[in-house]
């Protein structure tokens, strides 16, 4: 019996305890792994970053108060808007039923695409939701609507008969700037029309939240030609916009610690440096630390530091193409530290969108990355050429 304990039973048990054990451990190694592998631009990180924006916005839809999101990246917008429209119920409770959201991305629409066809896209969701009822009174109002070609009167009448049935219409339009390309789309009847049907009712049956990565301002600037004697066409949104800026400190070491990995306080400091607070270049210098450290780097930060100028390069030129050529100038100016006393209104929405901070009265980059790019050469010949060609 003593034999069977010493030369047996002993060494299976301490060969199972080490199997537990190594199970244990790859375990957990395994589910740090799939923490990490998650990109932190995946939307529970974007919504974990951009809460309060989310509240701000369901507390708008259910006032029947119209709105927009500005900020300079379309994944953190698009993120946003879809988080809407796939977490209704979650968000809007016991009365999510009243609320019919439909999503359109501009950018996918034809570029010859008219009212009728805007319309008959934007709407599609409400006749879905009524399509088995023809004998409800929303169903009656579309076909009347579809009939008469979409036309503002018939939509009024839509929107009229939605009010009394406890309807509400929520329209979020992502990359909204697509439509200043799509020639049957730019006139009065329709900006006009869409300003009327969102505002002429209170509470709107009709809400429209537009995701863009213009300031209203400049979207009044590149549409008062259609109408100069009237009022701008997105008035309407302005009380409701909110600019995808900057978080705190301890906002972003919250969404770190969250991230599965164990970031240093170098590590974090780093980021936060590159990135300058901002929640998208977080995310996308964050993926770029956690694989250097994966691939066992010998200087994680700095080979970040490297990866993450190249990405920033990119993800600037590519803001260069949607900001006006006076938003331009005004961030390269900042950079270089010059005078930009006379860009009053540039320099508020920079500094809204999280691009430049204020320290001891002189303004500045947030983030040292983009702050180097804004004194290179080839950046700011990139930028002058860019606007030659959309002028051209």
């Amino acid at each position: 019996m003593l034999t069977f304990l010493t030369y047996f039973l002993l060494p299976l048990l301490v060969i199972l305890t080490a199997i537990y054990i190594a199970m244990i451990i790859l375990k957990v190694k395994i589910s740090k792994e799939q923490s990490l592998s998650d990109d932190p631009s995946s939307p529970p990180f974007t919504i974990m970053a951009r809460g309060k924006t989310v509240r701000d916005i369901v507390e708008q839809i259910q006032t029947g108060q119209s709105g927009a999101i500005i900020g300079a990246f379309s994944r953190e917008r698009t993120l946003i808007l879809k988080y809407l429209e796939e977490r209704k119920e979650q968000l809007f409770g016991a009365q999510n039923y009243k609320f019919i959201l439909s999503f359109l991305d501009i950018s996918a629409l034809s570029k010859t695409i008219n009212q009728t066809q805007f319309w008959e896209n934007a709407l599609e969701p409400l006749q879905a939701k009524f399509a088995s009822d023809t004998n409800s009174v929303i169903f009656k109002a579309h076909e009347l609507c579809r009939e008469n070609d979409f036309s503002n009167r018939y939509l009024d009448k839509l929107i009229v008969q939605m009010k009394q049935e406890g309807l509400r219409l929520v329209l979020m339009l992502d990359r909204f700037e697509e439509l200043l390309h799509r020639p049957q789309l730019m006139n009065e009847e329709f900006f006009g029309g869409l300003r009327v049907l969102a505002s002429s009712h209170h509470p709107s049956p009709l809400c429209v939240v537009i995701a863009t990565n213009e300031p209203v301002w400049q979207f009044h600037e590149e549409t008062k030609d259609l109408n100069p004697l009237s009022s701008p066409y997105l008035n309407f949104l302005e009380a409701g916009a909110v600019t995808l800026g900057t978080i705190s400190d301890v906002e972003i070491d919250k969404l770190l610690d969250k991230s599965g990995y164990n970031f240093t306080d170098d590590d974090k400091h780093f980021l936060k440096e590159v990135s300058g607070n901002h929640p998208y270049l977080l995310q996308v210098a964050t993926v770029i630390l956690i694989s250097a450290y994966r691939d066992k780097e010998e200087n994680p930060i700095e080979t970040t530091r490297a990866l993450f100028f190249d990405k920033a390069e990119e993800l600037l030129t590519n803001i260069f193409k949607f900001w006006s050529p006076r938003l331009c100038e005004t961030f390269i100016s900042v950079a270089q530290g010059l005078d930009v006393s006379t860009f009053k209104r540039e320099i508020k929405e920079l500094n809204q969108q999280g691009f430049i901070k204020q320290e001891n009265e002189q303004w500045q980059v947030s983030s040292s990355v983009f702050a180097d790019l804004g004194k290179d050469k080839m950046v700011q010949e990139a930028c002058k050429q860019i606007h030659t060609n959309i002028a051209i």
